[in-house]
């Protein structure tokens, strides 16, 4: 039996009562597990298994599709509105990204702070780039965002530059596409000063040009239910 403090991901039924379940731990990474009788009449332990919520979880299993055997809460997280649909894509960032089994401590605690955040009546947006930039960084993809990929000096703030895979930020004429943020707003993500539109709209652009080759080009689940719910509740006004 193991044992550790997980989150669960996401769920789908299988079976008759039971669920697939993608589970997020601290010591042990992702991976999936069978709940077994947690779905439709009589169900057992089935409330525990929701998003968001911190939980202390034992299971069991030889091959790599484990058997749930208990599931603890230890801390819920609510959210509702917008902050849902934040939290939803932190969940397929999770589910798409990390490896199966593949430690990261670090991230699972960077994942419990922004629960927290999402939680509160805080200021999202400035902690989500930097959970995603933070996501990078764990999963062995971080770069130095104020750093000339090219010289190794501090980058210019009256230059503009372009996110390369492998490499990190570079002058934007030495390449013919990207996006092109000028040095003086990396220089400002990178103090995690997030005052100004502006920054928040370049650190948006710099960390989805450094996830979109890590995603691929399947679209985030996530993004299409935010943008849905947007275009119907204009359609509703």
């Amino acid at each position: 039996m193991i044992s550790d403090q997980v989150f669960i991901l996401h769920t789908r039924p299988f079976r008759e009562t039971s669920q697939l379940v993608s589970l997020f731990s601290r010591r042990y990474g992702r991976f999936s597990a069978v709940s077994r009788g947690s779905r439709g009449k009589g169900r057992r332990g089935g409330t525990s298994l929701q998003p968001f919520c911190l939980l202390h979880a034992e299971w069991r299993g030889s091959t790599e599709l484990k058997t749930l055997v208990s599931a603890e809460p230890l801390e819920i997280h609510l959210l509702q509105g917008d902050k849902l649909y934040v939290g939803l894509y932190l969940n397929e960032l999770l589910s798409r990204l990390v490896h199966e089994y593949e430690s990261c401590a670090e991230l699972f605690d960077h994942y419990c702070f922004m629960l927290s955040i999402l939680s509160a009546e805080a200021d999202v947006e400035p902690h989500l780039r930097v959970f995603e930039l933070n996501l990078l960084q764990d999963l062995g993809y971080g770069f130095a965002v104020d750093i000339d990929a090219t010289t190794g000096e501090t980058v210019d703030s009256t230059y503009d530059y372009v996110f390369i895979v492998g490499e990190g930020m570079v002058p934007a004429g030495r390449v013919s596409n990207g996006t092109a943020i000028s040095g003086a707003q990396l220089r400002l993500i990178a103090a995690g000063d997030y005052s100004s539109r502006e920054t928040r709209v370049s650190a948006k652009r710099l960390t989805r040009a450094a996830l979109a080759p890590l995603l691929g080009p399947k679209p985030l689940y996530s993004r299409e239910l935010f943008r849905d719910a947007v275009l119907s509740a204009g359609a509703q006004r």
